[in-house]
């Protein structure tokens, strides 16, 4: 097999334009070109040293002044200048004794009579008329046409809700529930003291006046003992409550 050589390529051939083109390139951009890179690095160089006088002499300074000069003259000021000169001696020993002298010599005569003169010759007028010609008659108005109607109607609603829904129910269970299971209780309890009565009549009473007028009464006549005596007496004396006369 045969190796063939790689094709060698032949110089580019530069014309006179070209040439001069860049020479023009050379003598006038590249110094354009070199004076903006050093003005672009004297301006970063010149940013870098504000930067780190700002960061390490400007701020500590700042820092140091507003922490130990600054920050303590305005607490003195504050508390001590303000709530001592100003606050204590300007306004207690001048504006409180003038304001109060203002008050008392100016003002108060001016609101004095100004009230007074407010008072006999707009208001109490004004709120005589008012209440002659609008109040009364509007309130007298109100009364007849609207709240006497809404009283009367509530009223009959009352008077109908008392009457037909309570009175009338109550009356009528009173009649026909309450009345005759009361009258058939009655009824009951009278039947049954008449029944008890008769069966303690039938059972203990009559036995016993019997036995006492047949065997206990012959007895004590015939042996005069104290026991019998006393036995006999019990039994007159048990049978008298329920004996009739």
């Amino acid at each position: 097999m045969s190796i063939q050589a790689p094709q060698q390529q032949t110089p580019e051939q530069v014309s006179i334009g070209g040439w001069a083109a860049r020479t023009v390139a050379v003598v006038i951009f590249i110094p354009l070109r070199l004076l903006w890179e050093g003005c672009n690095l004297a301006g970063r160089m010149a940013v870098a040293v504000l930067d780190y006088i700002v960061e390490n002499l400007l701020v500590p300074i700042a820092k140091l002044a507003w922490y130990w000069i600054i920050r303590p003259a305005w607490d003195f000021v504050r508390n001590y200048l303000w709530g001592l000169l100003i606050q204590h001696l300007l306004w207690g020993m001048i504006l409180t004794p003038l304001g109060a002298a203002l008050l008392d010599y100016f003002l108060r005569p001016i609101k004095r009579a100004v009230e007074d003169w407010l008072w006999r010759r707009v208001v109490r007028p004004a709120l005589i008329w008012l209440a002659d010609e609008v109040i009364e008659p509007v309130g007298t108005w109100i009364a007849r046409w609207i709240l006497r109607p809404i009283a009367g109607a509530i009223a009959r609603a009352v008077t109908f809700v008392v009457e037909w829904l309570i009175l009338w129910p109550l009356r009528q269970l009173w009649r026909w529930v309450l009345r005759p299971i009361l009258l058939l209780v009655a009824a009951t309890l009278a039947f049954g003291w008449r029944v008890a009565t008769t069966v303690v009549r039938v059972l203990v009473v009559t036995p016993c006046r019997f036995l006492y007028r047949t065997v206990l009464q012959p007895l004590s006549r015939s042996s005069p003992r104290s026991g019998i005596s006393s036995w006999n007496v019990r039994c007159a004396g048990s049978t008298r409550p329920w004996s009739r006369p």
